[in-house]
């Protein structure tokens, strides 16, 4: 910790907490014109979802690498409300009594506990085509919209997103090794932090060395955001995370691997590698470089 912290201490960490909250307000306001009124239990269900909460660090992501390569803002938040689209969507099936059956979500009944299970398998169902929907209505050039219409459904589909679940379900054979863990959460958590960090660059028509970056950047962010998901979930306190402990002391998670002490260390030492994945930029990315400092104090 005390590396990544040095690396940082140069920086205006102040201003981190401020942009996020206008990107989740942006984000948010986005959010609301797209989704359809609540006229329907389905359209109900739908907001509870997606405006169930969250600090929207995908979306700040995408805004804050679009801003490195002056990407209109309209289009850095449109971009960043699909990815929130995409994420409320995974969500609500996580939570399904047929996957990881969690009854609570960021401190209230999760979706299917509200509206009921066939209620909230709809609702993922209808959040995917409006996530594209909404992707294809970018005003942006042709090449790009097509670049992120199809990056966007490499990462979520059955060799990304789709897979890792498959993974945690167990329905992949068995599994038991770091390595096969790193996949599994790569695939579950980090593809979607990725393609968010990357987004910018797609957005910006940054160049392949910047893009590489960016993505590694989120990918190694999501790798560790599920590390310390993992801690919480064997250390943490139900009620300053808003959802009840213990329920992956089952499954094949970090801490059946590492100790908690290692675990810190592991994640300490992901985030210091997502720093240095910023370091073609030279201090430009500064507001990306500051989440990373910002995610330690969950496992403090």
């Amino acid at each position: 910790m005390a590396r990544l912290q040095q690396s940082l201490l140069t920086l205006k960490t102040d201003s981190f907490g401020e942009r996020l909250r206008a990107v989740a307000q942006g984000v948010e306001d986005g959010l609301d014109k797209i989704l359809p009124p609540p006229t329907t239990r389905l359209h109900e269900a739908m907001r509870y979802s997606v405006f169930g909460g969250g600090k929207r660090l995908r979306s700040y992501f995408t805004c804050e690498s679009s801003r490195l390569f002056n990407v209109p803002l309209q289009n850095a938040l449109q971009t960043a409300a699909v990815i929130e689209l995409i994420h409320a969507y995974s969500l609500v099936h996580d939570d399904l009594p047929c996957m990881d059956n969690a009854d609570m979500r960021r401190g209230k009944p999760s979706c299917h506990k509200a509206f009921g299970e066939a209620t909230a398998t709809l609702v993922g169902d209808a959040l995917i085509p409006l996530a594209f929907q909404t992707l294809a209505s970018l005003e942006i050039s042709p090449e790009v919209r097509l670049e992120l219409i199809e990056e966007l459904g490499r990462v979520i589909g059955s060799q990304g997103l789709v897979a890792g679940q498959m993974m945690d379900l167990g329905q992949e054979g068995p599994r038991s090794t770091l390595e096969d863990l790193l996949e599994q959460q790569h695939l579950k958590t980090g593809v979607l932090f990725g393609f968010a960090a990357e987004a910018g660059g797609i957005l910006g028509k940054a160049s392949p060395d910047e893009r590489q970056a960016l993505r590694s950047y989120g990918l190694l962010f999501g790798k560790a955001f599920q590390m310390m998901d993992d801690w919480l979930d064997g250390c943490g306190d139900e009620e300053a995370i808003g959802k009840p402990c213990g329920q992956d002391i089952e499954k094949f998670t970090f801490l059946n691997l590492l100790d908690p002490d290692s675990l810190r260390k592991k994640t300490e030492e992901t985030l210091q590698k997502a720093l240095n994945a910023l370091s073609p930029f030279e201090g430009r990315a500064y507001l990306l470089e500051e989440a990373l400092v910002h995610a330690l104090p969950r496992i403090s």
